[in-house]
């Protein structure tokens, strides 16, 4: 295989020992173990996410549970009284201290579901479609893509007679098999 500087430039190559030839470099392709363990981290992910998300709307409620017996046990009494007797004053120290620590593991918990929602891939199984059309009648079909298809490939003939030729190919999701809606 002949290789230009141009090419060099574009491309990293590397020359295999037996041949002495320049081939371009491919990434390996991943092994069935491979994938099966990005697989069960990707489902940890999503289950630490998970767990995450309701530790942190847990801590959440506790901070608005706090803030309310805070704003009404400090700041009511003073402008309108209470019936109930004055609270020590350690106490409205402890509750800002413990709203405070909890503002913080709140937010350690939101930044961590944050980091792990960035890992979380959502895996759709996707089929390629191709379309055939006919020259004469403009008549269209579909078909799965097999091996060696191209655009304006000829493909036998319609009911009318007339040669048909692959005009489209995309992409379509196909339905995934049951248990493999969590993946």
């Amino acid at each position: 295989m002949r290789c230009s500087f141009k090419s060099l430039k574009s491309h990293w190559y590397y020359a295999t020992p037996t041949t002495m030839t320049i081939e371009p470099w491919r990434e390996p392709k991943p092994t069935i173990a491979q994938l099966r363990r990005l697989v069960e981290r990707i489902k940890s992910y999503a289950r630490t996410s998970r767990l995450m998300g309701y530790l942190s709307t847990a801590i959440l409620t506790i901070l608005m549970i706090q803030l309310g017996i805070l704003v009404y046990s400090y700041f009511i009494p003073i402008f309108w009284g209470t019936p109930f007797p004055p609270l020590p004053e350690w106490y409205y120290y402890v509750m800002f201290i413990t709203f405070a620590l909890s503002m913080v593991v709140y937010g350690v918990a939101g930044s961590i579901n944050a980091r792990l929602n960035r890992y979380i891939i959502e895996y759709k199984k996707i089929g390629i479609v191709v379309q055939l059309r006919c020259e004469e009648c403009n008549r269209t079909s579909e078909r799965i893509w097999e091996k060696d298809d191209y655009i304006f490939k000829t493909e036998g003939t319609c009911s009318c007679g007339g040669k048909q030729f692959i005009s489209q190919m995309y992409l379509m999701p196909l339905p995934l098999k049951k248990g493999q809606e969590d993946l």
